[in-house]
């Protein structure tokens, strides 16, 4: 029997009313709500979807969904052999992983998506049908190189990426991208150029949040989207969350990183689950398993104890 994976989506995966799963159990939640100074259990149970697309609300909503669905499901004994997160779903790994727990992560999160939110420059594009990554980073560096950044920002899967930058640089890679082979360009609604250099200001003050922040030794191999690598120690995974913020997110490598070291099943954690379609693209043979609520949960076997 091969090893299982555990994996958490980023921003994009939250969707209204996904927070209805947890109103039979809200004490969690509304502990970090206290916290967090605002009712996170409302938001996610009854907010809108502009609320939701706020990222200083989207990215803790998201963690603490992810990880709340994966903590009831280790209630029932299962256990990952790894944990991967996509962006902000890092987070949760480092939840499941016993790196931090569900309150702190969201603390992190909120304070991550408020530095971030303050970066107005920039956005984001999602690239569809061009396999030829290469060319599409010589591209991006040719335009780069002419005043105006723009970067690729995730490496999804064969055939998709995202790219972030300055808009008039993002119009401009429309263009040469698709006359490179890309099917579409499809704008992304974000309110900045994530995982480019335009992050590295939020990045640098990021640093000082981390610094402070009681991280543990992982007692699970997290994958890093910084550099598709297996980690545990805490000094390093605060290193690669800070440059997180302007790097890649290697999504891809990573997950062949656990297949490669025998990961054959994958456990979808979240309020949606985009990335079983990209690790469908990645390899075929995989087993995938999604999880949105406690009752599918609860349908992967055992009983989610109260």
């Amino acid at each position: 029997m091969g090893k299982t994976a555990w994996i958490f989506p980023g921003q994009g995966s939250q969707a209204v009313g996904m927070g209805q799963t947890f109103l039979d159990r809200p004490e969690t939640l509304q502990t970090i709500g206290r916290r967090l100074g605002f009712d996170l259990l409302d938001v996610m149970a009854a907010g809108s979807k502009e609320e939701l697309q706020q990222t200083e609300v989207a990215q803790p909503a998201i963690v603490a969904h992810a990880a709340s669905l994966a903590l009831a499901y280790g209630e029932t004994g299962a256990a990952p052999d790894v944990v991967i997160g996509h962006s902000v779903g890092e987070y949760a790994a480092l939840v499941i992983a016993g790196v931090i727990d569900l309150e702190e992560a969201s603390v992190l999160v909120r304070e991550r998506g408020k530095l971030m939110s303050e970066v107005k420059d920039g956005t984001m594009a999602a690239v569809i049908g061009m396999t030829d990554v290469a060319e599409a980073f010589h591209v991006t560096e040719k335009i780069s190189a002419s005043g105006n950044l723009v970067q690729i920002a995730n490496y999804n899967c064969p055939g998709q990426f995202v790219i972030s930058g300055h808009v008039d640089a993002i119009k401009q890679a429309e263009t040469e991208l698709k006359a490179a082979g890309a099917k579409r360009v499809l704008p992304l609604d974000v309110s900045g150029a994530f995982h480019s250099a335009y992050m590295m200001p939020a990045a640098s003050r990021f640093k000082d949040v981390l610094a402070s922040s009681p991280f543990k030794p992982a007692s699970i191999g997290i994958v890093s989207n910084v550099d598709a690598d297996v980690h545990t120690d805490p000094d390093q995974l605060k290193a690669l969350l800070a440059e997180q913020l302007y790097a890649s997110v290697r999504f891809e490598d990573c997950v062949r990183k656990a297949i490669d070291s025998g990961v054959d099943t994958f456990i979808e954690f979240g309020p949606s689950s985009p990335l079983s379609g990209l690790i469908k693209r990645i390899d075929k043979n995989v087993t995938l398993k999604q999880v949105t609520t406690l009752e599918e949960v609860a349908s992967l076997g055992g009983e989610v104890r109260a």
